[in-house]
């Protein structure tokens, strides 16, 4: 694809966004321009749809070069929900969300051709996994955000990130304009406080 289309962009992701799940076909769609926790509380859904949370992106500017089932990249499914404008994303596993660690992070494998862009200057965390396989941030931690794979708990809904023993974390400092372009499907980690990683990455920004 030589030219991403505008559609396939989401809009101001610095600011909390919002995503629901059309529970029939498993279907993920995320509103392109920002929408809070309150809003999305606040939507008249079609039915079958759950809301499934907010959250905050950590890159400067990301897109979706396809919608899952597309063959080809292109622009991405939009629909209007609620007077929102909403683009087909994600679909997750059908077997839901995996816990390879007990009382550790959520890891689902998403069907999504996601890339993200990050600007110099900026500091960007890493997941480093014992295996040597390592997953940037997407989503920072927002305790607010109501996802439904984050902790019940109000003592665990916080900003600190509780990493399973032997798992480490790193920050690189971005020289210059960079494409993180995530696999398909994406292995996405999902702490309690809201915070997800995802990858694996292989990108120069890792080195």
């Amino acid at each position: 694809m030589s030219q991403i289309p505008e559609i396939n962009f989401i809009i101001d992701c610095h600011e909390p966004h919002a995503e629901v799940m059309e529970l029939a076909t498993k279907t993920v769609w995320q509103s392109r321009l920002p929408l809070s926790r309150e809003q999305l509380d606040n939507l008249t859904l079609p039915p079958g749809f759950i809301g499934i949370g907010t959250g905050t992106a950590v890159m400067d500017a990301h897109f979706f070069r396809r919608s899952p089932g597309q063959v080809e990249d292109g622009a991405v499914t939009e629909r209007d929900i609620s007077g929102h404008q909403f683009i087909h994303c994600a679909n997750p596993p059908a077997g839901g969300p995996e816990t390879p660690v007990p009382e550790g992070p959520k890891l689902l494998a998403v069907d999504k051709h996601h890339t993200l862009i990050f600007m110099p200057g900026r500091d960007v965390d890493l997941l480093c996994l014992p295996d040597g396989s390592e997953y940037i941030q997407v989503i920072t931690a927002s305790p607010n955000g109501g996802g439904l794979l984050q902790a019940n708990k109000e003592s665990e809904l916080t900003q600190n990130l509780v990493l399973p023993a032997e798992w480490k974390r790193r920050t690189v400092t971005i020289t210059s304009r960079t494409t993180v372009h995530l696999p398909n499907p994406t292995q996405a980690w999902f702490f309690a406080n809201g915070a997800s990683f995802q990858g694996p990455v292989t990108d120069k920004l890792t080195k």
